[in-house]
């Protein structure tokens, strides 16, 4: 299943109707919990975003705003403020739409659904070729590695090393993590720290602060908490 990737910019007590209404659509996960403007940053480098929350303070933030237009082309904005907040000359070319507090879930679903079909034509869902592997490119020769074997991927700076079933060494490859990542499927593979990467079909326990894959131990980062015990709790 197609899978859009959220990042919401605000505090706690905003993002919460806004988290409650993602976990009622299939194909929409959040990044990490809300973050500020200055935290965006960072996380729009390192993940791949479909859709930005935020506020219209945000957009009005001149830095802000070129740092969005500079590495986020292709991420939607979705401002989500009092209607009082937004003025005519506020609405510009880089807002894909807007959402008045409090935020209806018909409202909310009518925007990202919009969003959906913008990103990802119909057409272009249908004739999207499905592949169940990956080539995977590691001093001069290409691997081709099927998803089900990949256990975990670890960053490493400007390269990933790719662990897979039954091989004891893994493939590495001069990509870094997120770009690697973006290759593999959304909904068989989840980011749990800024450096880790795994499949959620190897995982064989997880506690409060790691997870276990066969005799690897990964640890699980604050920010990526929220995403991977959402996804727990759906499974359970």
């Amino acid at each position: 299943m197609l899978q859009l990737k959220c990042l919401l910019i605000g505090n706690q007590q905003s993002g919460k109707i806004l988290f409650e209404h993602v976990s009622k659509v299939p194909w929409l996960s959040f990044i990490c919990k809300p973050i500020n403007a200055r935290e965006a940053r960072h996380y729009l480098q390192e993940f791949t975003t479909d859709i930005i929350f935020c506020d219209m303070a945000t957009i009005s933030d001149a830095e802000m705003e070129n740092f969005l237009t500079d590495h986020s082309s292709n991420a939607l904005i979705i401002v989500v403020d009092s209607k009082t907040a937004l003025s005519a000359s506020d609405i510009g070319s880089n807002i894909f739409s807007f959402l008045e507090r409090p935020v209806s879930f018909d409202q909310f679903y009518y925007a990202v659904s919009r969003a959906k079909e913008f990103l990802y034509p119909p057409t272009q869902q249908e004739y999207t070729p499905a592949t169940d592997f990956v080539f995977v490119k590691s001093e001069y020769k290409f691997y081709k590695v099927k998803f089900d074997d990949i256990l975990f991927c670890e960053g490493m700076k400007d390269y990933t090393q790719v662990y897979l079933v039954d091989k004891p060494k893994p493939i590495i490859t001069l990509q870094n993590l997120k770009t690697f990542v973006s290759k593999l499927p959304a909904h068989d593979f989840i980011r749990v720290h800024r450096s880790y990467v795994i499949s959620l079909s190897s995982i064989d326990v997880v506690s409060k602060n790691e997870i276990v894959i066969g005799n690897k131990f990964i640890p699980i980062g604050e920010s990526y908490r929220n995403s991977l015990f959402q996804i727990i709790h759906q499974a359970s």
